[in-house]
């Protein structure tokens, strides 16, 4: 079955055979002003069969650790053993732009990553990685979950059974939002409500691997995907939604 032409072509669609790039990072604290980024994580893949196509993995020296906060630094890891081969923060962002080129962004609230990273290239006088449209995989898991409010990617990916390893890292929160998008891709709503009863957590080792979805399947998770689009990634329009 072929996926129908879109109406209006200058809306933002995802493709077929989309690449994406699931991008986290992991800041000294929340506050943009003050605080930055110390780790970025990377997971490329294609649909519609979402095999891995690489990751990226990249610790960056920070230029200061005052105004740190404490839980941040503790959530992230921070060892300065750890980080003692870490980049600057303008390698760091050439890697992820090389690694992301030509494929969507997906994240996870994703807003406040892209505002520390276009805080970040602004300070290092490059242009912003990520211009073009994303998916916000936190409203479609509020969704496909008939949440009222915004869930945190722990608690989703608790109910769906995906094993964290033990050590956080912003690379394994990127391959936690990316298994979260392999479950919601790869079952519809009704099926996944039945799905969820019988998973257990050796379903993720089950699970794994390239999806093979039917082309009417594809069309309709398309569909579904499209109204969790952002195509405002503007600085006013990523502040906006910090505050919502």
């Amino acid at each position: 079955m072929a996926i129908e032409p879109d109406l209006n072509p200058s809306e933002p669609r995802v493709a077929r055979d989309q690449e994406l790039v699931f991008v986290d990072c992991e800041m000294t604290g929340g506050n943009i002003d003050k605080n930055e980024i110390i780790e970025i994580g990377a997971v490329r893949t294609r649909l519609p069969a979402l095999a891995v196509l690489g990751e990226l993995h990249v610790r960056v020296a920070p230029r200061t650790m005052r105004g740190s906060n404490r839980d941040s630094i503790r959530i992230a890891g921070y060892d300065p053993k750890l980080w003692k081969s870490a980049v600057d923060i303008a390698v760091a962002l050439d890697d992820l732009a090389a690694f992301a080129g030509g494929a969507m962004l997906v994240g996870w609230a994703t807003h406040h990553d892209l505002l520390f990273l276009e805080a970040a290239c602004t300070r290092v006088g490059r242009p912003p990685i990520f211009t073009d449209a994303y998916l916000e995989l936190q409203r479609w898991a509020q969704a496909r979950f008939r949440m009222g409010r915004s869930p945190g990617l722990q608690a989703i990916a608790d109910r769906l059974k995906i094993v964290r390893d033990e050590e956080h890292s912003a690379l394994e929160d990127a391959l936690v939002t990316y298994e979260v998008f392999r479950m919601l891709w790869r079952f519809g709503p009704d099926e996944l409500d039945g799905v969820m009863a019988e998973l257990s957590w050796d379903s993720y080792a089950e699970l794994a691997g390239a999806i093979t979805i039917a082309d009417a399947e594809a069309a309709t998770r398309l569909a579904e995907l499209s109204p969790h689009l952002i195509a405002d990634v503007s600085h006013e329009g990523l502040l906006e939604r910090l505050r919502h």
